[in-house]
Order: C-alpha cells, then sequence, then structure tokens
C-alpha cells in the first residue's frame, strides 16, 4: 500500500484512540517511525490513557497534515501494545540514536487497514487505500 509514502517528511500526528466505552483520548506523538510501508510504530514514554485503551479494543486513527501542500490524511488502524520483540527493538534502536540512554516502556505498533482523504474540498473523506 502506498500509506508510508503519504508524507515524507517528519511530522507530529494527531493520535486517537477510543476507551472500551468510546470515551475518546487525543494526543500528538512524535515518537513513531514507519517500520513496514503499512506498519507504524510508537514508542511509549508517557502513553498512559493510551496504552490502556490499546489493549482494550486494539483500534486507532491518526491524522497528518503537510503544511506545505495543505494535504491532509486520516489513517484507520488496528493497534497492538507490545513490550518485546521485533518492533519494540526497532523503535529503541532509533529512539538510542537521540537519547541512547532511554528505553520505551513498549510500543504501540499501528497496522494501517484504511486510508482516506482529509483535506478540504470534493475529495474530503474519500477512501485512498484499503488494506
Amino acid at each position: 500500500m502506498m500509506q508510508k509514502s503519504l508524507w515524507n517528511r517528519r511530522r507530529s500526528l494527531l493520535w486517537r484512540q477510543p476507551s472500551k466505552k468510546a470515551i475518546p483520548n487525543v494526543v500528538y506523538m512524535l515518537q513513531y517511525w514507519w517500520y513496514q510501508p503499512d506498519v507504524l510504530v510508537i514508542g511509549d514514554l508517557f502513553m498512559n490513557a493510551t496504552c490502556r485503551n490499546i489493549q482494550e479494543n486494539g483500534y486507532a486513527s491518526f491524522c497528518v497534515w503537510d503544511e506545505e501542500t495543505d494535504k491532509s490524511y486520516k489513517f484507520i488502524a488496528m493497534a497492538t501494545y507490545e513490550t518485546s520483540g521485533e518492533a519494540y527493538e526497532f523503535a529503541n534502536a532509533n529512539l538510542h540514536k537521540k537519547k541512547p540512554d532511554n528505553n520505551f516502556k513498549g510500543v504501540v505498533v499501528i497496522t494501517v487497514t484504511e486510508v482516506f482523504d482529509a483535506s478540504r474540498g470534493e475529495n474530503a473523506g474519500k477512501l485512498i487505500a484499503k488494506a
């Protein structure tokens, strides 16, 4: 799929995941990396509500906006929380490049299932890609 190719530059992303009772939690994320073309990994340093919600229901979405092109995309995904394994090691290796003495408590592994156009205009809400 084309998820990774939708944005090439580093950006903060707006991350949303609901609790089991559908209570939303929205935060921005900076510690994330594309692990595979359709799999994003977010490192957990301080994500208490996020981790609890992921473990409760496994759904998440995030949105990115490119200020230069004024393009925006909404990603729908399945998510798991992991404290070991390849994705965890991958995220820690990236973290160690800037903070060699830190380790993540865990990682959220996000497998993108759908991508929508979230820009203004006639294509707003249009499905761009589906797993």
